[in-house]
């Protein structure tokens, strides 16, 4: 979803780095752009120079790696080299296990023997989505689905929509090194801190450096749309708006003059307007969806209701995930109540 900017909203930037080239933001701290073969068209990288006397050699650490796609490769290959001056990528540092972010660690990995850095979920959450990459919609899936208004010709067009989607997964890397929430490393001669929020990803990882001010912030914080957050049905039952509204306060801890870096989108200032666009944004979406539920009515019917764009242009499945979401919140908070029919189709119906 787009938010338009507010003027407490400023930009660092408006020309994002073109393939291949790094734009330096903060002390050692640098900018690579990858272009993306999906709607979302871009995934911004953060490289650091890694000095001699770290045990592995000179060399590069990036928070991030890219799909595996040929952009992608292309790009990184103009990096490697060009700016990145014939050194190695030495380590690796996962925000969270989405393909746009995992998708290449494993071709650097064995490409430079890199040490790769994340957050156990989601470095389990990487293998597991690679796993299950092909994979028809199983039995539980197709109930799921069908509970929440689909029919089964739709369940069929959501298993392709779903198939067709480029995941762009080269084999996770077999080892990694957890990040917890509140540890401190030293990436590129600078301390990070780690901060851990769930709702988009379960175990996303940011990095605020407190010397500068500067938030490595992944899709936790963005700055322009507002990050994916969806029951898909692995998790039926899934509260993951709850939980991202919960993570937020550990960004509000921040300075306001925070320097966000976001995966996708320009650097900006402006840290706590931002994550008050957001709430604000969530708060307007199920307000929307009441409008719609003095009667009840299936997750599926309100989804096309309030996303009939995205329902035209194949994104039913993303629609449907993040209506769910927003009525499963709805429910914890007390003003949304479930109806479960003799069929076991559930409808809502606002308190």
């Amino acid at each position: 979803m787009d938010l338009t900017t507010s003027r407490e909203v400023e930009l660092l930037t408006d020309a994002p780095p073109a393939p291949g080239e790094l734009i330096e933001v903060a002390s050692n701290l640098y900018w690579a752009r990858l272009p993306l073969p999906i709607r979302l068209n871009h995934v911004n990288l953060w490289f650091m120079r890694e000095d001699e006397g770290k045990e592995q050699g000179e060399g590069w650490l990036v928070v991030d790696a890219g799909l595996d796609a040929p952009s992608c490769r292309d790009a990184w290959e103009k990096l490697i080299n060009g700016p990145l001056g014939g050194l190695p990528v030495r380590r690796l540092v996962l925000t969270h296990g989405h393909p746009d972010h995992v998708g290449l660690a494993g071709w650097l990995a064995e490409r430079f023997d890199s040490t790769l850095h994340a957050t156990r979920t989601e470095w389990l959450f990487a293998h597991w989505r690679r796993e299950r990459q092909g994979r028809a919609f199983g039995r539980p899936m197709q109930r799921f689905l069908m509970s929440h208004g689909l029919s089964a010709e739709m369940v069929e067009r959501f298993a392709a929509q779903d198939a067709a989607i480029e995941r762009g997964e080269f084999p996770v890397p077999e080892q990694h090194i957890r990040l917890r929430h509140g540890e401190s490393h030293e990436f590129g001669g600078h301390e990070f801190r780690v901060i851990v929020g769930s709702g988009h990803a379960d175990e996303h990882a940011s990095f605020f450096r407190p010397q500068g001010h500067v938030l490595v912030a992944g899709d936790q914080i963005l700055q322009r749309i507002t990050p994916v957050i969806g029951v898909f049905g692995h998790e039926p039952e899934g509260d993951p708006l709850s939980d991202y509204l919960g993570s937020l306060p550990r960004f509000e801890a921040l300075p306001q003059g925070t320097l966000v870096l976001p995966s996708h989108g320009l650097p900006f200032h402006g840290l706590h307007a931002r994550i008050e666009q957001l709430r604000a944004h969530h708060e307007a979406r199920l307000a929307e969806l009441l409008s719609h539920m003095r009667e009840p009515k299936s997750g599926f019917a309100l989804a096309s209701l309030i996303f009939e764009r995205a329902m035209q242009e194949g994104q039913g499945r993303f629609a449907l995930a993040e209506t769910l979401a927003h009525l499963h919140y709805g429910e914890t908070i007390g003003i949304v109540r479930r109806l479960v029919q003799g069929d076991g189709e559930v409808r809502f119906v606002r308190v």
